[in-house]
């Protein structure tokens, strides 16, 4: 009897597993041919994709007039104090030393960062999530109308009637749509825009970015790089004009060399950031999952009741995923600390060499060649910078990533 109960219960959950796989790979389909179809839509449609790119260097453009003093007084203070930092004490118990004015050359950094970010892409990000949060209240709301719709009155001057009921279940599902082409033109214009900033990220690796935990710190950082190479432009160009004038050149080469600071000190700060928190939420959360596991393996195997056993064995099913995300969610965040290393391993090079520089070169040409060839070297860590992005799976490990980011936020 017991061997029939074990046998059944296999072919139970063989048949779920195939009917599962079965709908899951429905569901695969119907996004794919729905995104498709909302960008076909979206591209075809008054040249939008043309019109986007424009206005994103329409704003980064106004962005970069609009901060320019700003930049250039603060890049002088942060020259300054590491002029200062250089002759200070090591320790001092009045006045200033090494350690206190470094703390303020931070803080004139942090200033930097600031201005330079335009927020265009994280409005994006942004918007997407309000589109999601729209879309979960819709569907809400369309199972509470579906709930009152059965004890609703065909006909009443009072209380809402059947028929109204029907449409706001219909005007739900059209607000649904209307969220869920929204959330698609968003994908696509973003797209676009990491396109003109050197980048290319289709709208599925773009998924992908909005679902991490370090989705904001990739786009800030990627946006930051973008300003600085413009901000390097114009100081060339200003050096340019100073007629080989050294103290002036040096000045200029000293803003370009705070830059390079700028850069070391975001990368240091997104390594902190993976390597102290996003990590230890990720193990934390591998660690929970791994004990739930076991403890549902352990009510699957005591379990007789054959409905009992099928619940706790989806739940186990279940647990798996989240594992098998989580596992995923922590090699992309590795992989991601490896290339930010790298990455600040070649920067760390530019910012040494540029000290070096500043401290010995007499020439104003020289200077100008050497940031000519450091902007390459900028494009160059900005794109080291960018993780390896693989699309997800399936919509189950979409869905399961997010909710893995929140827990890692919380």
């Amino acid at each position: 009897m017991n061997r029939l109960i074990v046998i059944l219960s296999l072919l139970s959950t063989l048949s779920f597993s195939y009917e599962l796989s079965d709908q899951l790979s429905r569901l695969k389909n119907s996004a794919k041919s729905l995104w498709d179809q909302q960008s076909h839509q979206f591209l075809s449609s008054n040249n939008q994709d043309q019109n986007s790119t424009l206005k994103f260097k329409q704003q980064r453009e106004e962005h970069f007039n609009a901060i320019w003093e700003d930049v250039i007084e603060n890049l002088e203070s942060g020259l300054s104090i590491n002029e200062s930092i250089k002759n200070a004490p090591d320790h001092a118990i009045f006045g200033e030393d090494k350690k206190s004015l470094r703390v303020d050359f931070d803080r004139v950094l942090d200033k930097i960062i600031n201005l330079l970010l335009d927020d265009n892409l994280l409005n994006y990000r942004e918007n997407i999530r309000k589109s999601e949060a729209n879309i979960v209240d819709a569907q809400e709301n369309i199972l509470r109308y579906r709930e009152k719709k059965i004890v609703a009155p065909i006909d009443s001057h009072i209380k809402t009637t059947k028929a109204e009921y029907e449409k706001k279940i219909s005007d739900a599902k059209d607000l649904i749509k209307a969220q869920k082409i929204n959330i698609a033109k968003t994908k696509i214009i973003m797209s676009q825009n990491f396109e003109e900033l050197g980048i290319k990220l289709s709208p599925e690796q773009i998924d992908v970015l909005l679902a991490r935990v370090d989705g904001d710190d990739i786009i800030q950082m990627t946006l930051v790089m973008d300003v600085l190479n413009q901000i390097t432009k114009q100081l060339l160009g200003i050096m340019q004009e100073s007629n080989e004038e050294l103290t002036q050149a040096k000045k200029y080469y000293g803003m370009h060399m705070v830059l390079l600071e700028l850069v070391v000190y975001i990368e240091d700060r997104l390594i902190e950031k993976i390597e102290h928190n996003y990590l230890n939420q990720i193990d934390k959360i591998i660690v929970q999952t791994k004990d739930i596991l076991i403890e549902t393996d352990q009510k699957i195997s005591n379990e007789k009741d054959l409905k009992r056993r099928n619940i706790y064995y989806q739940n186990y099913e279940s647990q798996k995923l989240t594992l098998k995300t989580a596992m995923v969610y922590r090699k992309n965040l590795t992989d991601e600390l490896k290339q930010i290393k790298k990455a600040k391993e070649v920067s760390q090079k530019n910012l040494d060499l540029s000290r070096n520089t500043y401290e010995t070169v007499t020439i104003s040409s020289d200077l100008f060649k050497i940031i000519t060839s450091s902007q390459e070297m900028m494009r160059a860590v900005m794109k080291l910078q960018i993780p390896t992005i693989i699309p997800f799976e399936n919509i189950q490990m979409k869905n399961k990533y997010r909710e893995l980011t929140k827990k890692i936020e919380q």
